[in-house]
């Protein structure tokens, strides 16, 4: 017997998990296809949410209207789901030189950074070396996003809304109203299988990914750490009982090969110039960031009918989602307009 749904969800990541929940809440009826252990990404994500590009100090694009709804979505999550995942936390930037000292301090008077950063010069906590001392972010955080996933998986199963298998796209048949698969009828199916489809690995091509693989590290300090997450070229996240994670490295290559032994040296390198004390690294993981090639997400109708894509959001998952699966939903429910600078179609 066919069950009607109004959009099917591909892939249970943080973007399938948000875009799933806001269907919902605008009074659509989804069913989720997901293998968790084939996530290439979320699951070895940090879960970080900052509205800073830290490096060169620029605000992220739409940061504004994504830290608002951010802001919103995952508390309102957290009691659908009566879990806790969403953790408020300061992101610590240390300053290499009295310039960008002098940098932060002309922002924090700009009305556009003022809200996001702290308008002094703090010490670094005990045990991290800097000379130039730092900077605190406002309103930045962290999404445990093992018990995010697990969560809202757990949710959509009461409501027999997730399915743990493997989608095969080849297998979709479209007409004139919508999408047929196995026993489902809906709409329209929508693709969130981010590092997946970036690698070309989901059997529904899309131009315009630029995958960036990524490695962090687990390390045992010898002496905690507080809890908040300290930037210096390389992020160090408090995790508790003196553990934290470091990362994250960049590469364009070697996407298949997992862990590398050059990357644990790079970083565990980093925590021995910026941690004063011993460590001992406890595990080392790699991950695949859906990034595109103009670091815009892909949020749109692929040119397939009734096919939609929810990502390319690289390593910005958590902060980006919440507003562009609002922009999304509300053009499905009130033909609102989309983000031109997000449609797939820009690559074909």
């Amino acid at each position: 017997m066919q069950k009607h749904v109004d959009y099917i969800i591909v892939g249970g990541g943080i973007s399938g998990c948000v875009l799933s929940y806001t269907l919902m809440k605008y009074g659509a009826s989804v069913v989720v296809f997901d293998l968790p252990k084939n996530n290439k990404c979320s699951t070895v994500a940090a879960g970080l949410w900052n509205p800073v590009v830290l490096k060169r100090m620029k605000k992220v694009w739409q940061a504004d209207d994504m830290m608002k709804e951010l802001h919103t979505v995952y508390p309102d999550m957290e009691r659908w789901t009566a879990s806790q995942f969403f953790d408020p936390i300061a992101i610590r930037r240390v300053f290499h030189n009295a310039g960008e000292q002098n940098t932060w301090m002309e922002l924090c008077d700009s009305p556009a950074f003022s809200s996001y950063l702290e308008g002094t010069i703090s010490p670094l906590p005990e045990g991290v070396v800097g000379e130039f001392e730092s900077g605190q972010m406002k309103g930045t955080g962290r999404l445990n996003v093992l018990s995010f996933m697990e969560s809202v998986h757990g949710a959509l199963r009461k409501e027999d809304s997730f399915r743990e298998e493997q989608f095969d796209w080849n297998a979709v048949v479209r007409d004139a109203e919508g999408v047929d698969y196995q026993d489902l009828r809906a709409h329209a199916v929508i693709s969130c299988q981010g590092a997946q489809m970036a690698l070309g690995e989901t059997g529904l091509p899309q131009q315009g990914f630029a995958p960036v693989k990524g490695e962090v590290i687990r390390v045992k300090l010898d002496a905690p750490l507080e809890k908040e997450c300290i930037h210096q070229k390389h992020f160090m996240l408090s995790e508790g009982n003196n553990e934290v994670t470091v990362g994250a490295t960049y590469a364009w290559e070697g996407f298949s090969d997992g862990p590398t032994q050059q990357k644990k040296k790079e970083l565990e390198e980093h925590v021995s110039k910026v941690w004063n004390g011993s460590t001992h690294t406890l595990d080392h993981k790699s991950g695949v960031r859906p990034a595109t090639k103009d670091r815009r997400p892909m949020v749109g109708p692929h040119t397939l009918a009734h096919t939609w894509i929810f990502g390319g959001m690289g390593s910005r998952a958590v902060l980006m989602a919440p507003y562009l699966a609002k922009v999304l939903v509300e053009h499905f429910m009130y033909g609102t307009d989309l983000l031109e600078e997000c449609l797939p179609t820009r690559f074909s």
